[in-house]
């Protein structure tokens, strides 16, 4: 593979890179919350470019030339919008550099654009439950303190919820195609977004909820052509091109797509892998 041209140590010198470090300390100072915060050079792009990804914080991609005051102030020109990302990723559990101890104030199936509010009450007992307060909102109570157990009951909470919407959208998904399954079964699984069994059984991954909808919808109709197409050939991808025109493009981002899950649920994946 050939050196990246954006490499900011490679091709343009350890002098630029230092300026980029610089500049990343200049722009946290303007979010409203500790969040790291990264600048690249990249000759791909055409003025500057400003994304959030949920584990690794702010990233700000430059055309080469910039000079740093002008980047700057024109990431400051952007900062009703970086507060409001800040302040709904934070409220999610999803920013890096909240202390672990922050617990989520809101739980958002984005798939299904479906979300919640938590409220948390602390009383004398060895665990949590979580009760449901109406359409929109859930009670977290008792040791709401111990992270453990409050991402326990919360991703208990959404892989209940995320199973329902998953069931039937599989279901319209196989009205939609034409192509049937013989049921259905809902895990947590760590690595895997779906499956399919000789007999045309599929396994769903819960945290598919947590996804944007183009990804989700993908392995719905990925499984469902595995019922006919037990394999990756090309006559499998035909059939999913058929359905999902352009599936390949999308289907390659759910490689990168666990960023999209918040951080406490990470730590509740970690908390039951001990």
């Amino acid at each position: 593979m050939a050196p990246s041209k954006t490499s900011p140590e490679g091709i343009l010198g350890p002098g630029a890179a230092t300026e980029n470090r610089e500049t990343a300390r200049a722009i946290a100072a303007l979010l409203p919350r500790p969040v790291p915060v990264a600048v690249r050079t990249s000759s791909r792009v055409q003025g500057i470019s400003l994304r959030f990804l949920p584990e690794k914080g702010l990233e700000v991609v430059t055309a080469p030339g910039i000079p740093a005051p002008t980047l700057i102030k024109a990431v400051g020109q952007r900062q009703a919008w970086l507060v409001k990302v800040c302040e709904r990723l934070a409220a999610e559990g999803a920013l890096p550099g909240i202390l672990p101890e922050r617990k989520p104030e809101r739980l958002v199936l984005t798939a299904f654009r479906q979300e919640w509010r938590v409220a948390y009450v602390l009383r004398n007992r060895p665990d949590c439950r979580l009760t449901v307060r109406g359409p929109d909102a859930v009670l977290v109570s008792g040791a709401v303190d111990d992270l453990t157990a409050v991402t326990g009951v919360l991703a208990a909470f959404c892989r209940e919820r995320a199973g329902l919407l998953l069931r039937q959208a599989l279901a319209a998904a196989s009205r939609e195609s034409g192509l049937a399954y013989t049921g259905v079964t809902i895990r947590a699984q760590r690595t895997r977004w779906g499956s399919c069994s000789a007999k045309g059984r599929i396994n769903l991954n819960f945290t598919l909820a947590f996804l944007p909808w183009e990804l989700t919808r993908v392995v719905l109709f990925h499984e469902l052509c595995h019922t006919k197409e037990l394999n990756h050939s090309e006559r499998f991808w035909s059939l999913l091109d058929r359905h999902i025109p352009g599936c390949r493009v999308i289907d390659a981002k759910l490689a990168t797509a666990r960023h999209y899950l918040p951080l406490w649920l990470r730590r509740a994946f970690m908390a039951a892998r001990r």
